[in-house]
């Protein structure tokens, strides 16, 4: 297979979850070996991150603080930890922190602009909506993991940087990377990566490979497959304002992205009946990807092309049934058991232990199973004490008297819930999750596919997964991956070296042009109706991809003709737009966006002949228009950006 040659030399992808975000990178020289058949797999670095009690992961909660003055302060694990303990007792009515904001632009996707505002995530009911503008908290997230990323360069390939390895532990090597890199920046471990180091007798290592900058870098966001334009788009606008320019981004569908690792790399599956997983299907064989996420659900269905290759068959569809809805569900419960002022206030006063409930409860969600006979959770003092200077009762006396009783106990600050309650949290996700995919394959031009693959952090429940495999029966064989949450995050990577691998997708949208055309009765609206016969009606949506239509990676669709309204016109103004609708007949209809406008200066000599021809490109990450003068051949082209 031929290398990545037009590839920077660094991919760099950032997972920007719901609950949980994370980063990864791969060395295009280490890469190309891959590629050259050299190595089995690909060396992609996912760095872990020091959570509380020692333990690792390779994400971090997605939270994020900002002082007072909105300048950013901390990310993740810190940004919770220094909030949730206040050890240095900071007056946080004055700060901002946020969390679980990645939902804003799927929930409020029709409100989206640079200028949105995002409400803190504590917002206590009667006061003041602290907030701030949108874009600048997920810039400033972004910007921290580009800093981050551009940190751990710089350790692991700086140009004669040394590098004490004084803490590398025994799964850690001095001549290849270690994975151990999650204490880079205020959050640090002291163990660093260390690629091809010399030994210089001391205890420390001298790199010897060049180092990095931003300029080497091309980063990779993920995004789910049924965000619309404007979520993509802001996405696009928030790296730009962390400093990432548009040449050096691309923004991978997360399905896609899952995909591609599965495809690529022979994973190990949970799987029964002995089918092929993955990596194992030939040209043909379908699957579907089912991406559930902490926030987002996201389907899509693949069929193999070739050994390195897949296309989308089916449209992305879709919801808000990701594992937040769980925690949704649960604080509804506390709602009904406390009374929403009892939240109110201890939001108010003592949001530390507000959010050691949440993630608390965030906690035994993932250990949960439908062998588990009794859920326990700590319930902070705070809560237990608001709740009886509010009602002058004690809740364990309390909840003997309402309909909680034979399903919950309260024994000193442990609430023990039985397994039929803690099981209804889940019923909203499953519930919709198993509608929209038994639908799905009920449609008979997916009548041959018989596999799931599950991925995204929440397929990690085994709740959902057996529920899911419940629901569809043995006909489908659902494969689970190891670290399903780090499968968007590795394809992420292998789709910046290989784009290609996507052959093709299927237009959520519609694209076309605004013209201007004669009036058609019976097809034009009456209201449309000029009041001269040769007047020309405006506005006419010119289609040149529908939605639901098949585009091939790479591949211009017919081109369409258009002339000069007058002779003496020195200009052609295109102004291309997207409709949720499939067949649109106005560009001034609910559901269209303008794209952009490309403007073409008319040169030709001869004003009869002002013949304008426009072909599209909508299979990538943006509309690619070319526009050709026939009289002079002279073309023009411009980009406007899809995801």
């Amino acid at each position: 297979m031929a290398s990545s040659a037009s590839v920077k030399p660094v991919i760099a992808a950032i997972d920007f979850g719901t609950t949980f975000s994370g980063y990864a990178y791969s060395i295009k020289d280490d890469y190309d070996k891959y590629l050259e058949r050299k190595t089995e797999q690909p060396k992609i670095i996912c760095p872990t991150w020091s959570a509380a009690g020692g333990w690792m992961t390779y994400k971090a909660p997605t939270c994020v603080l900002f002082r007072p003055n909105r300048k950013f302060h901390s990310f993740g694990y810190e940004a919770r930890d220094y909030y949730q303990n206040n050890l240095k007792k900071e007056d946080f009515t004055k700060w901002f922190y946020f969390e679980h904001f990645k939902m804003m632009l799927y929930k409020e996707k029709d409100e989206l602009s640079k200028d949105k505002w995002l409400v803190e995530s504590i917002n206590v009911e009667g006061n003041t909506a602290k907030k701030m503008k949108a874009v600048e908290v997920f810039a400033a997230v972004i910007e921290f993991f580009k800093g981050h990323i551009l940190k751990a360069l710089q350790v692991s390939h700086g140009d004669g940087v040394i590098i004490n390895t004084e803490g590398l532990d025994d799964s850690s090597s001095k001549t290849g990377v270690t994975n151990n890199t999650g204490g880079l920046g205020d959050s640090s471990s002291k163990t660093g990566v260390i690629i091809n180091a010399e030994g210089l007798g001391d205890g420390s290592f001298k790199a010897k490979t060049r180092k990095f900058c931003n300029d080497d870098v091309h980063w990779v966001l993920t995004v789910p497959a049924i965000w619309d334009l404007k979520a993509k788009q802001f996405m696009r606008d928030a790296a730009e304002k962390a400093g990432i320019s548009t040449d050096q981004l691309s923004l991978a569908l997360e399905p896609e992205a899952a995909s591609i690792h599965c495809r690529k790399q022979p994973v190990g599956v949970e799987q029964t009946g002995g089918y092929k997983a993955i990596a194992s299907m030939k040209e043909g064989d379908k699957y579907i990807v089912f991406d559930q996420g902490g926030g987002t659900t996201d389907i899509t269905v693949h069929e193999v092309t070739g050994p390195n290759s897949v296309k989308e068959i089916h449209q992305a569809c879709g919801g808000h049934w990701g594992g937040i809805t769980v925690n949704g569900e649960f604080y509804k419960f506390l709602v009904r058991l406390l009374g929403g002022f009892v939240i109110n206030d201890v939001k108010k006063h003592h949001a530390g232990d507000y959010f050691e409930l949440m993630y608390s409860f965030e906690h035994a969600k993932t250990c949960f199973n439908e062998d588990t006979d009794k859920t326990t959770i700590r319930l902070p003092v705070a809560w237990l004490e608001t709740y009886e200077n509010s009602t002058n009762q004690k809740l364990s006396e309390v909840i003997p008297q309402t309909n909680f009783k034979n399903q919950i106990q309260l024994k000193g600050d442990k609430m023990r819930f039985n397994h039929n309650l803690f099981r209804s949290f889940f019923d909203y996700s499953i519930i919709n999750v198993t509608d929209e995919l038994d639908k799905l394959f009920k449609k008979q031009e997916l009548s041959g596919v018989h596999t799931l693959l599950a991925v995204g952090g929440f397929s990690e429940s085994p709740v959902l997964i057996d529920a899911v495999k419940q629901k569809l029966g043995e006909k489908v064989n659902v494969i689970v991956p190891r670290d399903p949450g780090l499968a968007v995050l590795k394809g992420a990577v292998m789709f910046g070296f290989e784009p290609g691998t996507i052959k093709s997708r299927v237009s959520r949208y519609t694209y076309g042009v605004a013209m201007q055309r004669h009036y058609i009765g019976g097809v034009d609206d009456a209201s449309k109706r000029p009041s001269h016969d040769d007047s020309l009606i405006d506005d006419v949506f010119d289609i040149h991809v529908k939605k639901g239509q098949v585009v091939e990676i790479g591949h211009f669709e017919p081109e369409h003709t258009y002339f000069p309204v007058i002779d003496e016109q020195k200009c052609a103004h295109f102004e291309f737009f997207a409709s949720e609708e499939k067949d649109p007949k106005y560009t001034t209809e609910k559901g269209c966006s303008m794209l952009g406008v490309l403007s073409v200066d008319l040169t030709r000599k001869d004003s009869k002949d002002g013949e304008l021809s426009l072909k599209i490109n909508a299979s990538g990450t943006e509309i690619v228009a070319v526009v050709k003068e026939k009289a002079t051949k002279n073309e023009y082209r411009a980009y406007f950006c899809l995801f």
